[in-house]
């Protein structure tokens, strides 16, 4: 009863704002940003770049995970309205914490960049019809989706992925309506969504990147030397840093190295679990030689760290209905990634580790190309395109932002990441003369 008579109450109050005429900036200026509020650290990242691109840039979160630091983001929902509505008695701004903070926002941002959980991870309409509102007083909403805000498990066709999925999310299987409504309605009242894993999932395509990620590189210096050992004079160190093990292929992993200890290659694997992300970094940083990422699809935010440090990287970019258009309209064929399943991860590490040169090579390419497209510079080119259509209004071609044969496009902005691989493989002539 209290939430019915609370939203009727704000309503009246927004609709005297839009009366008004409150809190509508000009396109003519620069908007000001807003990243959140589920606590991932892509957030931080892309809110930096664009900071040190001269935009206002928040991250503002509904709190943190134990793998963060609580100064890993800029503001927190409670902390908002705690600071910014004293007036308010306390038990008051308990109770009415979302509908303040949206005040606060509208008041104090021009485009979010939310997940299909919206702004308070939270059914939009429990409250209020927020996404009605932004667009009511004309802000924009674009959409990163992050994966359990928006998969739905009914259409995803990669059952390796899904295993892993009703393996540590079946909550999420069993939510599906849930989702699917969430998605629906954020959906229609935004403006851009950001097309990244599983695109059978998406609802339209806006921008095509492989990957919208980006790290401080300045973060994540890069080797300057690399171990000559090959499994045979000395042993090699191979890491894998799974949150969730049947998503990452784990056991694959593992058993892979059992093998290769067998067939008697000195190789350790450094299993970097339940860490904290400094010190994950500090390993891969000081004792790593090989990077395992992820077996079952794709690559994240952990390659594109290893990558950074100038370490050979291993994952999935095998699936071929899913890697394909970004193959063709986008740049993942110069991602130097070496390619591995399940079934052939054993021959994969076998070939690294006793290759030292191909480590290197793959390693310098690696850092290489994450400079060119997952750096803050890359991010903010993303960024910056798509506020030009949203904001300013211009005609831009979002589609083909990354199209290999577009003479305009980002990838020929720069020279082209060369290495040995062919979509993500070793040709056969050129395993035959390294192995």
């Amino acid at each position: 009863m209290k939430i019915k008579l609370y939203r009727i109450i704000f309503t009246f109050y927004l609709n005297f704002l839009h009366r008004k005429n409150r809190y509508k900036l000009k396109t003519s200026l620069k908007p000001r940003l807003f990243f959140g509020t589920v606590p991932l650290i892509n957030n931080k990242y892309w809110s930096n770049a664009l900071k040190q691109a001269g935009y206002k840039s928040d991250t503002v979160m509904v709190g943190f995970w134990r793998i963060h630091k609580r100064e890993d983001f800029d503001l927190y929902i409670n902390e908002v309205v705690e600071k910014n509505y004293k007036a308010f008695p306390a038990f008051l701004r308990k109770e009415l914490v979302n509908y303040l903070f949206f005040d606060y926002a509208i008041k104090n941002y021009d485009i979010f960049h939310l997940s299909f959980r919206g702004l308070y991870t939270s059914s939009p309409n429990l409250y209020f019809n927020e996404g009605y509102w932004l667009k009511k007083f004309e802000k924009k909403v674009i959409m990163i989706p992050y994966g359990y805000d928006y998969i739905q498990y009914s259409r995803i066709t990669i059952y390796s992925y899904l295993f892993g999925l009703w393996t540590h999310y079946p909550e999420a299987g069993l939510n599906e309506a849930q989702i699917k409504s969430e998605v629906d309605y954020w959906t229609k009242y935004s403006e851009m969504l950001v097309l990244t894993v599983v695109p059978e999932c998406k609802p339209n395509w806006g921008v095509v990147p492989f990957s919208c990620l980006c790290i401080d590189i300045e973060q994540w210096i890069p080797k300057t030397t690399y171990s000559d050992a090959d499994g045979i004079n000395e042993t090699v160190y191979i890491a894998h840093s799974p949150n969730h093990r049947a998503l990452k292929g784990t056991e694959f992993v593992i058993d892979a190295v059992d093998r290769l200890k067998k067939e008697g290659l000195k190789v350790e694997l450094l299993l970097l679990e339940k860490m904290m992300n400094e010190e994950v970094k500090i390993v891969l940083s000081k004792k790593t030689d090989i990077l395992v990422e992820q077996l079952i699809i794709g690559y994240a935010l952990s390659g594109i760290e290893g990558m950074a440090l100038g370490l050979p990287v291993i994952s999935n970019l095998e699936n071929e209905s899913y890697v394909r258009p970004y193959r063709r309209y986008s740049y993942l064929n110069e991602c130097p990634i070496l390619s591995s399943t399940p079934e052939s991860i054993v021959n994969e590490l076998r070939l690294l580790v006793k290759n030292p040169d191909l480590r290197r090579e793959l390693g310098v390419a690696g850092t290489k190309y994450v400079a060119k497209y997952h750096s803050p510079k890359s991010a903010v080119y993303m960024f910056e395109k798509i506020y030009d259509k949203i904001w300013y209004n211009k005609k831009v071609d979002l589609m083909n932002l990354y199209h290999p044969l577009n003479p305009e496009s980002y990838n020929n902005s720069m020279p082209k990441i060369e290495h040995p691989l062919f979509e993500n493989k070793i040709p056969l002539q050129y395993y035959s003369n390294i192995n």
